[in-house]
């Protein structure tokens, strides 16, 4: 019997184990009454290799989507009614039961777009659970332990920037045959190009329309090299998308300066259904990018990889790409002319405003594998992309300008920063410093190193019990900002705070002798204390957390 997904009005509870049950119990989608199960993916068009390789590094993203159900991290459905916004809904009431670092990838077979129902399937979702963060790299994430499993994604991570200097290594690309690009399978060309035809959604009734929203969007510059960004893509027509890459992204400041020569018009791909690691790259400043050194996304996804990617040739340019994604839309950008694009659902949670000057693009030809998967994402519903990979690159570069700082995080516009207090004022001026150097950093919150940046119970004590609002704050109020802050009076400006969190010392105006923290004293009074209680009893708690009426039993 499929269970119903609880809604705010219905008190049956569903936990994390019925929702993923590897049984093949499901519940049903909201207004489809079709059935959901975990791990029930039976689309047709897989190919033997390379998707059968399932673990990392994935060549392919149906690999990868395989992967995550062999870790119970997909909730398959037959069919959507997006003409309903049955999609959305549905992701949101998943992250209101999960949260949105524990809610699973969703796959719809079927989805019903302007009255039609288009054959899929469509993915979304896709990099947003914890224990990505270290299934990614090979690594077996720490079962029902978040902060854990980061833990352990960033020793990893910090080995390779280590290994090589505080940036991750490269591996150059390989470039494959015609015949070996699965992404080749299907080319159309011509009038029997219709962008359309494929199941790109609208996400909320909000936007002015359609959007492909998880391309990486493939541009080069002589001096710059490759960039490979995410950016919103607005369907316009069979051939016609509008790219919203704007200013102070690589992307935009490659076809200006192409602009800026002369030229008429340039190349650009959009890359769908790719491996996870390019999506990662594309999605995040990995590399950064300081000055106009040519650099090579390519390489950069390679070493995090610790394998090459492979590449193909696009058929109507000389831009590489990745060989094996699902789905290659090429065309050319006219430099002569921009367009709007938007409204549309931002990372923010709130409607986006309208790029007036997105590039428009001319579509020339689309590859593609047979029966494509194709991957949505539903921005402001979940969780931005991983973190770590990121986190773990810009806390090895400011440590080289400001070596006080420990650990960096970045959520939702509040930016946590770790550092080593050695002396009073030094919080407040560092994050000072950062406010004015970055401008996506609009409330910046200093802690002291003891706090644990990935544990949510570390930060609110640290702000509960270590912040008082004078004199530990400062106020700018004027200040660069992201285009698109909801809240901005004026684009592009916004006022910014500095919260000092970490123990205020008496020159500060704190307290002659700050008290220990509770949990410290114990672990410094029984050393290992915690590690004994895991083995004695984590399994007891690990069973009692996937259950929806734990029983607590003795395990002596």
């Amino acid at each position: 019997m499929a269970q119903q997904l609880p809604g705010k009005n219905n008190s049956t509870t569903v936990s994390r184990r019925d929702f993923l049950t590897v049984t093949g119990a499901g519940f049903a989608a909201a207004g489809t009454g079709v059935a959901a199960t975990s791990t029930g993916i039976n689309v047709a068009g897989m190919a033997k290799m390379p998707d059968s390789i399932h673990s990392a590094p994935f060549d392919t993203l149906r690999g990868f989507i395989h992967a995550l159900a062999a870790h119970n991290l997909v909730l398959h459905f037959d069919r959507i009614d997006q003409d309903r916004y049955e999609g959305t809904a549905l992701m949101y009431r998943i992250v209101d039961r999960f949260g949105r670092f524990m809610a699973p990838t969703v796959m719809f077979d079927e989805v019903k777009i302007n009255g039609r129902w288009i054959k899929g399937p469509v993915v979304a979702n896709i990099a947003r659970h914890v224990d990505i963060e270290a299934l990614l790299f090979g690594l077996e994430p720490v079962k029902n332990d978040g902060p854990a499993t980061y833990a352990k994604a960033r020793e990893h991570l910090d080995g390779l920037l280590t290994e090589s200097g505080g940036q991750y290594p490269t591996i150059a690309p390989i470039e494959v045959k015609q015949d070996q690009a699965l992404c080749k399978q299907v080319i159309v060309s011509g009038d029997d190009i219709d962008v359309t035809a494929f199941p790109f959604l609208q996400n909320n009734p909000g936007d002015s329309g359609r959007f492909i929203n998880t391309a990486s969007v493939f541009t080069h510059d002589p001096e710059m090299g490759l960039n490979i960004g995410t950016y919103r893509c607005e369907l316009k027509g069979p051939r016609h998308i509008a790219v919203g890459s704007g200013e102070g992204q690589s992307g935009y400041t490659m076809l200006m300066a192409a602009k800026e020569r002369g030229e008429k018009s340039a190349p650009i791909a959009l890359v769908i259904g790719q491996d996870p690691m390019i999506w990662l790259v594309s999605g995040s400043r990995i590399p950064e990018r300081r000055g106009k050194k040519p650099i090579d996304e390519f390489a950069t996804a390679g070493g995090l990889r610790g394998k090459p990617v492979e590449v193909i040739k696009c058929e109507t340019n000389d831009l590489r790409v990745p060989a094996h994604a699902e789905m290659i839309i090429e065309g050319t950008i006219d430099l002569s002319t921009f367009e709007p694009n938007g409204p549309y659902g931002e990372g923010s949670g709130y409607i986006g405003a309208i790029y007036e000057n997105a590039f428009t693009m001319h579509i020339t030809r689309i590859t593609h594998r047979q029966d494509p998967w194709i991957v949505n994402d539903f921005t402001g519903v979940t969780r931005p992309l991983i973190e770590m990979p990121g986190a773990a690159l810009t806390t090895a570069g400011l440590k080289r300008f400001m070596p006080e700082i420990t650990d960096y995080r970045y959520q939702d516009s509040v930016t946590f920063f770790s550092i080593k207090k050695t002396k009073p004022g030094q919080a407040l001026e560092v994050g000072k410093r950062l406010a004015k150097l970055i401008p996506v950093f609009k409330i910046v919150m200093m802690v002291d190193d003891d706090v644990d940046l990935w544990n949510p119970s570390d930060l609110f004590m640290a702000f509960a019990t270590r912040w008082q609002a004078w004199p530990a704050s400062h106020i700018f109020k004027d200040l660069p900002t992201m285009p698109l802050e909801p809240s901005a009076p004026q684009r592009g400006q916004t006022s910014k705070i500095i919260i000092d969190a970490t123990r205020q010392l008496p020159e500060e105006g704190g307290p002659a002798n700050y008290p220990g923290y509770s949990r410290a004293v114990l672990e410094q009074h029984s050393p290992g204390i915690f590690a004994a209680i895991d083995e004695q009893w984590g399994t007891v708690l690990n069973e009692a957390l996937c259950s929806s009426s734990p029983t607590m039993r003795n395990n002596t």
